[in-house]
């Protein structure tokens, strides 16, 4: 396979304009009790016609759920099974054919156990589903934007592409949703490529959009029902938000879900990035909600990742400042195990284990965060300069 890594540098595409306007149905859902997921998901799918309105007969159908890293579901890290399950038996009984899958870290030397740990192994015993590793099989390349992706065979495969996105926040691009979620359907390590080759949000932005654009997700139906507040996508806590979210365009999702978060949906790289190329609906006055209400719907003192405004400090700004406000990753000695399975992912080879404990070289370190997004002790803690501190 043609390494990403050999692209030098990032080319802006222009507008790539597809949609007038969008519509985001939320439907409360206390718990995960099938039946009570199942029908707040229905709900949700009313407006636009129901399922059959996205699946006919026959249709191939994959759908991608958030599967970070293995961790078991009450973590709230990956998309909980039983959301998964729901939209599996529907599929189902529309006369699809259901096939799950996605690609997290470290599933290059195998995919089971991430399966069988995140509940998705059940999904397929009780849904007749097929679990499908993205890291077999002929990968057709595909470039966008002067950037070659591989996209795992099982999404080219797709009649349909369901997308299940879970709601948490993110220490690198503030909010994980919907259009992150579909970066999973790169295989090996091509993303681990990509964040080399785009260590800022902005430039990462634009290879999600690419991906985003690339696999064409049909439907989106975000796990609300818990979500992560704080340090996500892995490190956060749990926090209880009984909504699931559902649309066709994965930007509109994503605006509606950052909002309720308690952010400005402009502020998110992600939608700056769809709103820069046309793609999706990223502003939340041209998206239609059903309740149309979300400001009563918006999660009080919903807790954002704590390095949040030194993301959101303009890109000249930081560079100039850079040697003065920064934010790096340490390993905690007394949460941290010696794994080694960050040394292992990171980008840039930046780290050693050294008495056990991963260390950093600041001086190669891209601050891509991938250590504390796969560390399974969540013993990756952001330390700050004092300046930093201040802000």
């Amino acid at each position: 396979m043609e390494k990403s890594s050999g692209q030098t540098s990032l080319q802006m595409p222009a507008s790539e304009a597809d949609e007038t306007n969008a519509r985001v149905v939320i439907e409360r859902c206390g718990s995960y009790n099938i039946a009570e997921v199942s029908a707040a998901i229905q709900k949700s799918l009313s407006p636009f016609g129901g399922i059959e309105a996205f699946v006919r007969p026959g249709d191939r159908v994959l759908l991608k759920p958030n599967l970070l890293a293995a961790h078991p579901p009450e973590k709230n890290v990956t998309t909980h099974p039983v959301v998964v399950e729901a939209v599996a038996a529907l599929v189902r009984e529309a006369g699809g054919y259901v096939r799950i899958g996605d690609s997290p870290a470290g599933s290059i030397k195998g995919i089971k156990r991430f399966w069988r740990i995140a509940g998705l192994s059940e999904v397929a015993e009780k849904t007749g589903a097929e679990l499908v590793p993205f890291e077999t099989g002929a990968m057709p390349a595909k470039i966008l934007n002067g950037r070659r992706y591989y996209i795992s065979k099982w999404v080219a495969e797709a009649d349909v592409v369901i997308n299940l996105p879970k709601f948490k926040t993110h220490n690198l691009m503030l909010f994980t949703g919907g259009v992150k979620n579909m970066f999973g359907t790169l295989p090996g390590l091509q993303k681990t490529d990509f964040h080399k080759l785009a260590p800022h949000p902005d430039d990462f932005a634009e290879i999600l959009l690419d991906v985003y654009k690339l696999t064409k997700p049909a439907l989106s139906i975000m796990d609300a029902v818990y979500g992560m507040e704080g340090n996500g996508p892995a490190a956060g806590a749990s926090r209880e938000v009984g909504l699931i979210l559902t649309s066709p365009d994965a930007v509109a999702l994503d605006v509606v879900a950052s909002f309720l978060m308690g952010y400005d949906p402009e502020t998110i790289p992600t939608i700056q990035a769809a709103s820069r190329r046309g793609i999706g609906v990223s502003e939340l006055k041209r998206i239609e909600t059903s309740p149309s209400d979300l400001e009563r719907l918006r999660i009080p003192d919903f807790r954002l990742p704590s390095n949040r405004k030194i993301r959101m400090i303009p890109r000249p700004v930081l560079n100039a400042i850079g040697k003065a406000v920064w934010i790096r990753p340490v390993a905690d000695p007394k949460k941290c195990i010696g794994c080694a399975i960050c040394i292992n992912y990171c980008p840039v080879e930046a780290m050693a284990l050294i008495n056990m404990l991963p260390v950093i070289d600041y001086k190669t370190c891209i601050n891509c965060l991938c250590c504390d997004e796969i560390c399974p002790e969540n013993a990756m803690i952001q330390k700050k300069s004092l300046l930093a501190k201040l802000l």
